[in-house]
């Protein structure tokens, strides 16, 4: 996740996302839905704000929707539902996706990095730990 702007934020991509195409930019939440199409995987993300990992904070309120089209085959039993996921991405415009009678369109990402975050490990981190030493 080198490639990534740290001074460009999904906020600001949501906003205007053809002013960035070409930059890269961390995005971090959890997958809505994946499908495995002809061009490659597409996976809708609603983004979080991220901590200093990385890692979206769900407790926060969510910021938008991202979808991130993968170039080949991702196993969507894998990247389910409700899965978190942190992307680096490449911003290459906008998708349109129709929703009943409407229309949104949502920034379109080229995955440079992905990284699905276990199911288990969503609270804080601490650790008790007790040693012992011998000197001579």
């Amino acid at each position: 996740m080198d490639q990534v702007d740290p001074k460009l934020s999904p906020d600001t991509v949501l906003n205007n996302p053809k002013a960035f195409i070409g930059q890269t930019v961390l995005v971090g939440g959890t997958i809505l839905s994946a499908e495995n199409l002809q061009e490659g995987t597409l996976v809708e993300v609603l983004a979080y704000p991220t901590d200093r990992r990385g890692e979206p904070q769900l407790s926060e309120p969510a910021l938008g929707r991202f979808l991130l089209l993968y170039p080949g085959y991702l196993d969507t039993l894998i990247y389910e539902q409700g899965r978190r996921i942190v992307a680096a991405g490449r911003i290459i415009g906008e998708r349109v996706t129709e929703a009943g009678e409407t229309s949104r369109a949502f920034p379109l990402l080229h995955p440079v990095e992905i990284k699905l975050l276990s199911e288990y490990d969503t609270g804080p981190r601490f650790g008790i730990g007790l040693g012992f030493g011998f000197g001579f």
